[in-house]
């Protein structure tokens, strides 16, 4: 082999080549450049072979193990189980072929035939302890199949058995080539190329007392009785902390639809028709009555009945997605609410058109909704498809927080847009409140019979108090929002998390990247990036008196945290069953307690910019020491509300 000193020859070259510039060949792949780096590195290189080695496998799973190695190989197949499940399991098939209840038999044999063994009783217990844990995860895992909870009592004693193999670990014999590096050099061959996930025992452990708690809980998120009491029930099991698994996420998403209904009780379209009629349309006749047909409303319009019915048929599976994309993780929770933005926006603009057509038939007069303003309908149906869209738009924002999307310079201009997106969305349920109280009235005045119009008014009168729990939650998002926004453009005036104008990019290439989810919407409309510095940045309004703002901002934050604390997350009975309906409610009151931490925590920062306001020493400071605490961090109060950890005054 001849071999020849390249480096004079390379320092040449790159010496004409100026910063930035990007230097790639088309036929020089990923997979190649990242080979390059590892070449003679034997868990990527295919053809880093010891004197003799096989590329294959060599490990005989026939040949005889002791008790100790038993242990050891039982308890790493423990740690498998990864987000993209299925690409984990090195293009190996699962045992797809062979039914639950017969791997339950042998399994049910082995734990006999060790129990009659004459091997240590120590390893004895310690592979019954294993074996029985085994059993009892397929028994799980088959009711799981048919739907059914299993008893809390089989949960406890699995979580008993996981603990017994935690105290035995000690005794296992590690069998080292029975997890070799050769799987690796298969992965590295994949594009892109991706490293052996390894998990630790201790977060094995951990791991599978969490995947037991969440696989009994998600039944009692199946207990929701309403469509708007089920979107919060997911919400809470999907922000839990930590998050749920892959498998107990899975499994929710497969229980949303089991047999076409949702929440093993209604039909997606009339589920549909419930959320509508729960926000904006309540005792109406616009709705399907009890034996499926628009007779009764159309009375012989068979142009808006064939509208209503191709509405329905749209929106039922665009709205169960909803509750859908709340089982993926949060990277992909939010991508989807992304794609489902843009959906959503075009598809209120198609349903003003039915509003017309229903406006028409009806023959609905204009009301005057604010004083002064024009008298205008109701639009109920893109009233309500608004409401949603601007839910999925909140909590897309607030998701690039506990993502970390968001650069620290960018924080204050996507505090100030939450804030102003909650703002849009509380004048919006405003809107609906009004007319769903010109609908109770116009109730109350009719010549119902007593038990329609009771009905009626509790239709209407169930409609308001959740309107006003939306708004309740809604506000205090916006106070604390706008607390958040006035805090940063604070620290960036003290020359604190200020961009630091990287050469590859600009403020306007920077805002339009970030914008992209949003700047598609035709509803909201958003600002173009000079209007939106000019709001975030708060240009004509002095340091002290941003501060004086925001002091306002967040007591007021504090107490409407307070006052959400207070209102229960259901506005039905979810079941008989106690311990089900405690779950979710303690979850969700943990939720606000970090929100209302938060909010005091907000406080006191704001109290100390106000000290700072004139002390340049600890501005300097400041400037050097300032962070923002990860999630899970002491500082980090809530995923969505990033204070950060600034020097003493």
């Amino acid at each position: 082999m001849i071999t020849h000193d390249i480096t004079a020859q390379f320092h040449s070259a790159t010496r004409h080549v100026t910063a930035g510039t990007l230097v790639k060949d088309d036929h020089f792949s990923l997979f190649e450049a990242v080979g390059a780096l590892e070449i003679g590195d034997p868990k990527m290189d295919s053809g880093c072979l010891e004197p003799g080695e096989s590329l294959d496998q060599e490990f005989d799973m026939t040949k005889d193990i002791l008790p100790e190695e038993l242990i050891w190989l039982m308890d790493e197949l423990l740690n498998r189980e990864e987000e993209d499940f299925t690409t984990q399991l090195f293009n190996r098939e699962l045992l797809h072929k062979f039914a639950g209840e017969s791997i339950s038999q042998i399994a049910f044999e082995a734990l006999i035939a060790v129990g009659e063994s004459q091997i240590n009783p120590q390893l004895k217990d310690a592979i019954s302890a294993r074996l029985g844990f085994r059993h009892e995860v397929l028994g799980m895992l088959m009711k799981h199949t048919n739907s059914e909870a299993p008893p809390s009592s089989h949960t406890t004693t699995m979580h008993q058995s996981l603990d017994a193999q935690q105290k035995s670990q000690p005794l296992s014999k590690p069998v080292s080539e029975a997890f070799s590096t050769k799987l690796q050099r298969r992965l590295a061959s994949t594009v892109p190329p991706r490293p052996m996930v390894t998990v630790s025992m201790d977060q094995a452990w951990n791991f599978w007392h969490q995947m037991l708690d969440d696989c009994s809980n998600i039944f009692s998120v199946r207990q929701a009785t309403h469509s708007q009491d089920l979107y919060i029930a997911y919400q809470i099991f999907a922000y839990s902390s930590p998050q749920p698994s892959t498998y107990p996420r899975a499994l929710l998403q497969m229980f949303l639809t089991n047999e076409n209904l949702v929440g093993s009780r209604i039909e997606p379209s009339y589920f549909l028709e419930e959320d509508i009629r729960s926000l904006t349309l309540p005792a109406s006749q616009l709705l399907r009555v009890a034996n499926g047909t628009y007779g009764r409303f159309c009375h012989g319009n068979q142009r808006v009945a064939d509208a209503m019915q191709e509405f329905i048929d749209r929106f039922e599976h665009n709205f169960v997605n909803l509750y859908r994309a709340l089982c993926l993780n949060s990277c992909r929770m939010r991508r989807t609410f992304c794609h489902a933005l843009l959906e959503w926006d075009n598809l209120q603009a198609q349903v003003e058109e039915l509003d017309a057509i229903i406006q028409e038939a009806v023959h609905e007069q204009r009301t005057p909704y604010l004083p002064g303003s024009p008298p205008t309908f109701s639009f109920s149906l893109s009233s309500w498809i608004y409401h949603h869209k601007l839910n999925i738009l909140q909590l897309t924002i607030q998701m690039g927080f506990e993502l970390a999307i968001y650069a620290p310079h960018e924080l204050a201009g996507m505090y100030w847009y939450l804030s102003s997106i909650c703002d849009i969305h509380l004048s919006h349920l405003e809107r609906i409140s009004h007319f769903v109280t010109a609908k109770d009235t116009e109730v109350k005045r009719s010549k119902m019979t007593p038990a329609v119009k009771e009905k009626a008014i509790k239709e209407c009168k169930d409609a308001l108090d959740r309107l006003y729990k939306q708004y309740a939650w809604i506000k205090a998002t916006q106070l604390l929002a706008g607390t958040m926004h006035g805090i940063f453009v604070v620290l960036q005036r003290y020359g604190v998390f200020v961009n630091q104008q990287p050469l590859y990019s600009s403020d306007m290439m920077r805002y339009e990247i970030r914008m992209k989810p949003f700047l598609g919407l035709s509803i909201p409309e958003p600002l173009s990036h000079d209007d939106s510095e000019r709001e975030v940045q708060m240009q004509n309004i002095d340091t002290e008196e941003i501060l004086d703002q925001v002091t306002g901002f967040s007591a007021d934050a504090k107490k409407a945290w307070e006052e959400v604390s207070k209102t229960t997350w259901n506005m039905f009975p979810i079941t008989n069953d106690v311990n089900h309906a405690s779950v979710l409610t303690e979850r969700r009151t943990a939720d606000l307690k970090d929100c209302l931490k938060a909010a005091i925590a907000a406080s006191l920062c704001v109290l100390s910019l106000k000290k700072a306001l004139k002390n340049d020493a600890w501005k300097e400071k400041a400037q050097k020491e300032a962070r923002l605490p990860a999630p899970g961090v002491k500082g980090r109060w809530h995923r969505w509300w990033i204070l950060p950890a600034l020097p003493p005054v």
